[in-house]
């Protein structure tokens, strides 16, 4: 079984990429929505934790849209300008956001809920 795995991860790179960074996304979330459902429930741990890792996400592309490489290029290389290698960092911004807003809209609704049925 051993060989099997070394045989597939070491023939494709590709599907090894997708596999370790699969892997680690499910790690990572899983781990702070493991530690968050503990403490606070299943419904309001997973809405915390989407905020949370959405609003962690905004922020970063956001430093990486404003502070992204930039200065002067030799002009001998070929290469993407500013404004290119901001193009994906923004759209991911941009998802992140509308994400965000949307768990925490959701986190609103939940409080307003449970103030509603508690007496």
């Amino acid at each position: 079984m051993r060989a099997l795995f070394r045989e597939i991860f070491s023939a494709n790179l590709l599907f090894t990429g997708i596999v370790i960074t699969a892997a680690a996304i499910v790690v990572f979330y899983g781990a702070v929505y493991l530690i968050v459902y503990t403490d606070v429930g299943k419904k309001l741990g997973f809405l915390i934790t989407g905020a949370a890792i959405f609003g962690w996400n905004t922020l970063g592309s956001l430093f990486f849209v404003l502070y992204a490489p930039r200065g002067p290029r030799p002009e001998d290389i070929e290469g993407l300008n500013a404004f290119q290698i901001r193009i994906i960092p923004l759209a991911f911004m941009i998802a992140s956001a509308i994400l965000f807003a949307m768990f925490l809209y959701a986190l609103a609704r939940y409080e307003a809920e449970q103030e509603r049925l508690e007496p």
